[in-house]
């Protein structure tokens, strides 16, 4: 009887301290933010410009119209001890980053206190988008602008290059303000943009063009798609449509 009651006192204890580890495991998970109304731009850390939140805004929304996937960009200060692959992956399900049907959603994390990032792929795009081109990307591209301390920069340029691969695949010209002169030559009309580009803009537009030419270098042309969809409302999940992500993509630091 001494036995049996020290038995049930062991199986107690057991449950009260696996009880206690459980509660502890998820208070250590950090709560996930909600989508911000700009949707395809969310900054939690302060680090983009009103100029920037616009140019995501502006470009986010025609890559959806044009093309049906959703490339969504987040900033926070820190995951808070979490892998910064978990918590990308955590984030992209519970927001449901891409269209359902096609699982199209891209995600950029960028934790600026850890110095960390993270490319997430839905199911969709990791066929266009592997692991080691959204690396490279990442490394060649936006990286040495994160070390200098120009996270609005860096994710510019990178968003820029996967929605590159994204115009490309889907046989989509992204809609320009420019148009072409009969019998006149614009080499000197061109001449003057960049460098108005250059003075006022920081060389954003020029900076744009060779990075299409060096994705388009990489990917080897596009297969020309259909169009996956319209974007979505503000509603249910942020104006998210579903999507979901198996883990691919990349991650890294600087």
């Amino acid at each position: 009887m001494l036995n049996k009651s020290k038995h049930w006192k062991l199986i107690t204890l057991v449950l009260i301290t696996v009880t206690l580890l459980n509660f502890a495991s998820l208070a250590a998970i950090p709560s996930l933010p909600s989508p911000t109304t700009y949707k395809y731009i969310n900054d939690y850390a302060g680090a983009i410009s009103k100029q920037g939140l616009d140019y995501f805004v502006e470009v986010g929304t025609q890559v959806e119209l044009s093309t049906g996937a959703q490339a969504i960009v987040v900033v926070v200060p820190s995951t808070e001890g979490i892998p910064i692959e978990d918590y990308a992956i955590k984030l992209f399900r519970s927001w449901g980053i891409g269209h359902a049907e096609e699982d199209n959603g891209l995600l950029i994390l960028l934790a600026t206190k850890d110095q960390r990032w993270r490319v997430e792929v839905g199911r969709g795009l990791e066929g266009l988008i592997p692991d080691a081109l959204s690396n490279r990307i990442m490394t060649n591209i936006a990286k040495p602008e994160f070390i200098e301390g120009r996270y609005e920069e860096g994710l510019i340029k990178a968003y820029d290059s996967f929605n590159a691969i994204l115009f490309e695949e889907y046989a989509v010209t992204p809609s320009t303000n420019t148009q072409p002169h009969k019998q006149t030559s614009i080499a000197p009309i061109i001449i003057v943009l960049l460098l108005l580009d250059i003075v006022l803009n920081r060389g954003r537009i020029l900076s744009s063009l060779l990075q299409i030419f060096y994705i388009s270098s990489i990917t080897g042309g596009g297969r020309g798609r259909g169009n996956g969809g319209g974007p979505g409302g503000f509603g249910g999940n942020g104006g998210f449509g579903g999507g979901s992500s198996n883990g691919g993509g990349s991650s890294g630091g600087w």
